[in-house]
């Protein structure tokens, strides 16, 4: 099971404390996936279709204990699908309309949130568990931080934007095959949406997820740094012992201080070694910057024969 169907399957079995609540979970349902068909002598047929039988089984329930009246639950066979079942959740005649009414929608008025069953808190946060029920998706936080709601209508859409910004949240909107996608990026404004929904379970599963990423992070960060620290200090060597050769050749080893000799000599047997090391190896030992500032003498004694001899190449003297 995908983790946005955990997600749902996690709402559809939350509880929430009054009735009140259970009317806006139920409003935000049939808003975002709810549609009205009139037949013959003007009755109408109050449809909710979902792909997910958690949901269709949550409005079922709902539409029993808040209206009490007795839906229709039928299963569709699509072969658009990919052979998946869908499932639609019927009502016809006064009981639609009783369903409308009381949930807040009329149909002559533009699709919005129904100020009435929202005033509380807790009730505009069980709309949005609704809405999220009915067209909501969230991606795997292993992949991506991705939550949305796929909303056909865009002044419905917009409302629940609003709604959203109430709780301190930024939604943002892009259009998908005339459906306005309604989104929220990162992984702090998506698991506070999870907890407003009422998803605690998927709100941890995403902040584990998110410190096993930044420790997986800090992991590769570390190693890459290592290397980095590695090859330099390789570099570093091999440019040093390249500089004690070509003083060593040009002047003697009796022309360096002994200090410097034991410096040179020691980086010479032991090229692969640290500065640190390198001076714990030095009798007596010296200190890191001690001995740095040792090569670096060694090295400016290299660039300077470097110099000479590219003089007297320049001028002739050398030539024979």
């Amino acid at each position: 099971m995908s983790y946005s169907s955990q997600t749902k399957e996690e709402l559809c079995r939350f509880e929430p404390d009054s009735v009140c609540c259970l009317l806006a979970e139920l409003s935000g349902i049939v808003s975002a996936a709810g549609s009205v068909i009139f037949r013959g002598g003007g009755e109408k047929r109050l449809s909710v279709e979902t792909e997910n039988s958690a949901v269709a089984r949550r409005a079922f329930r709902l539409l029993r204990e808040v209206f009490d009246v007795q839906p229709e639950l039928v299963t569709l066979h699509r072969a658009r699908l990919g052979g998946r079942n869908a499932y639609r959740v019927e009502l016809a005649g006064e009981d639609a309309s009783f369903v409308l009414e009381g949930c807040g929608i009329e149909l002559s008025q533009r699709r919005g949130v129904p100020r009435e069953i929202t005033v509380r808190k807790c009730c505009r946060m069980a709309f949005l568990r609704g809405v999220f029920l009915a067209c909501g998706s969230v991606t795997d936080p292993e992949k991506e931080y991705h939550l949305e709601f796929a909303l056909e209508d865009e002044a419905f859409a917009a409302a629940v934007q609003r709604l959203i910004a109430r709780f301190d949240l930024s939604a943002h909107t892009i259009m998908r095959r005339q459906t306005t996608i309604l989104y929220l990026k990162g992984q702090s404004e998506i698991t506070d949406m999870l907890s407003i929904l009422g998803a605690q379970t998927a709100r941890f599963a995403m902040e584990d997820a998110y410190i096993r990423k930044e420790l997986r992070n800090n992991a590769n960060r570390a190693v890459n740094c290592d290397s980095a620290n590695v090859q330099r200090a390789v570099t570093a060597a091999s440019r040093q012992t390249q500089a004690i050769e070509r003083v060593l050749a040009a002047m003697g080893e009796e022309s360096l201080p002994p200090a410097l000799l034991q410096t040179a000599r020691m980086r010479m047997a032991y090229p692969e070694v640290s500065l640190e090391e390198l001076g714990r190896l030095l009798d007596p030992p010296v200190g890191k910057s001690g001995v740095n500032h040792r090569l670096r003498r060694l090295e400016a004694m290299a660039q300077e024969i470097e110099e000479e001899e590219a003089g007297h190449g320049a001028d002739g003297t050398s030539a024979s």
